[in-house]
């Protein structure tokens, strides 16, 4: 399993992901989004979930996404988002 490092970034840059897609999406008809799909990478933010955090964390997250992103807001979460993964065990940040 990897550190809690990890794991925080890895949410913080789902919700930040799926934030930016819902802003997207907002207003947007079913004809516009059929011409131009969007959020069809958002498998890549779900692989680094699965990667850096427990199979309960994932479903948590995934559940309460829309709550989580309003309770945490998009400043903190950029902030954390953008932090790089730790690959080297917390050598790097120790």
């Amino acid at each position: 399993m990897s550190s809690k490092r990890n794991q925080t970034i890895a949410i913080a840059r789902f919700l930040m992901y799926k934030s930016g897609l819902n802003r997207q999406l907002d207003g947007m008809s079913d004809e516009d989004y059929l011409k131009n799909p969007i959020g069809l990478d958002v498998g890549q933010y779900v692989d680094d979930l699965m990667k850096y955090c427990p199979e309960s964390t994932v479903d948590t997250v995934l559940r309460h996404q829309d709550d989580m992103i309003r309770r945490l807001g998009e400043d903190y979460l950029s902030v954390i988002a953008y932090m790089p993964f730790d690959e080297n065990g917390g050598a790097d940040f120790a």
